[in-house]
């Protein structure tokens, strides 16, 4: 018994460890930057749910729009930049949010989660945040657990969790208030539950309860992977086809009023690409951020030579995570309107639980540490799908280390210049709370930080009202190509301003986890131009 002891003791330590690891990257510096575009949407929709009881797109006063400039009308432009209801019954008859301007375009599970966190810690940058960092945590914990129960191997489980907390663009992304952490976490949950009721027995009714909760946070992932634990139960019959055809029915059954309410069957995204370029770009995201294709070719290879001598549960798992990896690489492109990494991140968890099973059982002991060091440090397990896919014009390159992973340690332990930042103190110092305000992008994070009502964002809301007081004060990011410009051009020539001088780099977004946000190094952009209105 003292040997049980000491592997216990053992087991413990390494999840502490690993824990501690995952705790720095996604707790320091977690409020050093500012809310962006896309998490403050969350945390307003968060706190109108306080307010109201649900997640209003519109209090009043200011409006919450999904940003997608490739289905906004231009034609249509001049007829609602005067008015806040024409807006309005325009974003309700594209059918964006609910008569009642209630939000549809993600389900409400993120909201509640930051509403909790917005009333425990107050309406801040780390209420918004801090729940969804402490999901990515769990995460972690959850699929070391994972492993280790279902692949009875110590340093697998190890490998794993360190793989996913190792993950520059994961730890970007679950750090955000936003689903990416969320989804992650019950994806594991899920699998979790699916693999208890396979091989213990347990009742299937938590396998589609995690299913219904992964559901109420992201809508669009759920679907692939059930149905690739749906089929694997079929496939594996171990639990009878009747019983599987139950909880699949079970599931689907659960989740239809939700998606009658979303309208999920309407629902179609402007695609900004043709499919075949959604498919490079996603499947080079894929393959350079989440796990290489040389690894899943590696698993499939495994998977066959080694089917009949893998425990039954282990190869099942395997199987499953690679299916769930092939699946996002086709359902991505074919329900998203563009490849952004942020699709594919949430399934990390199974990347890397897929990308460990195979540096254990395919190498020696000492081997497969140094594989996974190479895995994480470079981009050399990637490069060979490059010869066939190329990367595009958007993409960085790298041949050595990760491009990344100073990115994420000067996101975590340094300082990095935020735009949304900068300007919303000025704003604080300079503005009285009925001074209107005209931004061209990144309205929302004003919305959340001040009190102010706030004119533009890509849907221009109000940028040419004269039913109010003229906007006091203007703030234009130059970088931005997916916005009404001649509509902020004509304001802008309505009045006379006094350009600021603030240091806030002119860059396309602030904190946006994206590969997409490092494009321009925001200490080497020009300032933003922010101007005060002369004149009463």
């Amino acid at each position: 018994m003292p040997g049980l002891a000491g592997n216990r003791r053992q087991e413990i330590a390494v999840q502490a460890a690993i824990g501690v690891i995952a705790s720095l990257l996604l707790f320091c510096g977690l409020t050093e930057k500012y809310l962006w575009q896309d998490e403050a949407a969350t945390a307003i929709l968060a706190r109108n749910m306080l307010k109201f009881g649900r997640p209003l797109a519109y209090d009043g006063v200011n409006l919450v729009t999904i940003d997608s400039f490739a289905a906004e009308d231009k034609d249509t432009i001049g007829q609602r930049t005067r008015s806040a209801q024409a807006a309005v019954d325009y974003e309700i008859r594209r059918g964006d949010i609910k008569p009642d301007t209630a939000w549809k375009f993600q389900p409400w599970g993120q909201f509640v989660v930051a509403a909790a966190g917005l009333t425990v810690l107050g309406q801040t940058t780390l209420g918004a945040r801090l729940p969804f960092a402490l999901a990515a945590l769990a995460a972690v914990i959850v699929l070391f657990r994972l492993v280790r129960r279902y692949c009875d191997s110590l340093a697998m489980a190890a490998m794993a969790a360190l793989l996913l907390a190792s993950n520059a663009f994961w730890i970007l992304h679950a750090r955000q208030c936003r689903y990416y952490s969320l989804s992650s976490l019950m994806l594991l949950l899920t699998m979790l539950a699916w693999a208890r009721w396979q091989w213990e027995g347990r009742s299937p009714v938590w396998f589609v309860a995690a299913a219904w909760v992964w559901f109420q946070f992201d809508y669009g992932t759920v679907w692939p992977v059930c149905a690739v634990l749906l089929v694997a139960a079929l496939i594996g019959r171990r639990r009878g086809f009747w019983q599987t055809v139950a909880a699949g029915m079970a599931f689907a059954a659960a989740v239809a009023p939700f998606v009658y309410y979303y309208q999920l069957w309407g629902r179609r995204s402007v695609q900004l690409k043709a499919w075949k370029e959604r498919f490079h770009d996603n499947l080079f995201n894929m393959n350079e951020y989440t796990v290489p294709a040389l690894l899943v070719l590696a698993a499939v290879a495994l998977l066959v030579s080694r089917w009949k001598s893998l425990a039954p549960a282990e190869r099942s798992l395997a199987a499953v995570s690679c299916a769930v990896v092939s699946a996002m690489t086709l359902w991505i492109p074919t329900v998203a309107p563009a490849a952004f990494l942020r699709y594919a991140i949430v399934v990390e968890p199974a990347c890397a639980l897929l990308a460990a099973w195979v540096l254990v059982r395919w190498c020696g002991s000492r081997a497969r540490w140094v594989c996974m060091a190479v895995l994480i440090l470079t981009p050399w397990f990637s490069m060979p799908l490059r010869a066939v896919n190329p990367p595009g014009a958007w993409a960085q390159r790298s041949v050595g280390l990760r491009w990344e992973l100073p990115v994420l340690l000067s996101e975590v332990f340094d300082h990095r210049p935020d735009p949304n930042r900068s300007v919303v103190e000025w704003l604080r110092r300079n503005a009285a709370p009925a001074d209107e305000i005209l931004i061209n992008y990144e309205d929302l994070p004003l919305e959340f930080y001040l009190p102010n009502p706030i004119r533009g964002g890509v849907a221009a809301f109000r940028a040419e009202d004269d039913s109010q007081a003229p906007p006091r004060f203007v703030i234009l990011r130059h970088a931005v190509d997916f916005v009404h410009w001649p509509v902020f051009e004509r304001e802008i020539a309505r009045y006379q301003w006094a350009p600021v001088a603030l240091q806030a780099p002119d860059v396309k977004c602030g904190n946006n986890p994206d590969p997409l946000g490092e494009q321009v190094d925001p200490a080497e952009a020009h300032d933003l131009y922010v101007a005060r209105r002369i004149g009463p």
